[in-house]
């Protein structure tokens, strides 16, 4: 079950916040989608910024995987995701978040072709107040 190795290799990387071993799990012209935010970065390099960028943003976020579900090519990972919200607004306080969501995966060669994060924008901009 190459498919489940690679799904925990990434959640791993995820959890260590190391965007290059994130990136290292995409082709080189793979992509990850916001499907919230209606943002895609294409590229393996852009991943990876992106990332970095999220994890400043909520710099202790968790994700607890609810299982996963595989169809062919094609990988559901449900999620609770946890974290606390840095504003970046002076004397604003940070705010707990926590948010249902789903990974979509399209594999391909045993790497990630592309990925796509669903979750619901107004209840995390609720959250964040």
């Amino acid at each position: 079950m190459p498919h489940a190795s690679l799904i925990d290799r990434f959640y791993a990387a995820y959890a260590a916040r190391d965007a290059d071993a994130v990136a290292a799990l995409y082709h080189t012209d793979g992509w990850h989608e916001e499907v919230a935010m209606s943002k895609r970065r294409m590229g393996a390099a852009a991943v990876a910024a992106g990332l970095q960028g999220f994890w400043q943003m909520l710099p202790d976020v968790v994700w607890d995987r609810q299982g996963y579900i595989r169809a062919g090519d094609h990988v559901a990972v449900p999620y609770r995701m946890t974290a606390t919200f840095q504003p970046r607004a002076e004397g604003a306080l940070p705010r707990a978040i926590a948010l249902d969501g789903l990974h979509l995966f399209e594999l391909h060669d045993n790497l990630i072709l592309g990925s796509k994060d669903m979750w619901d924008l107004d209840l995390f901009k609720a959250q964040m107040g």
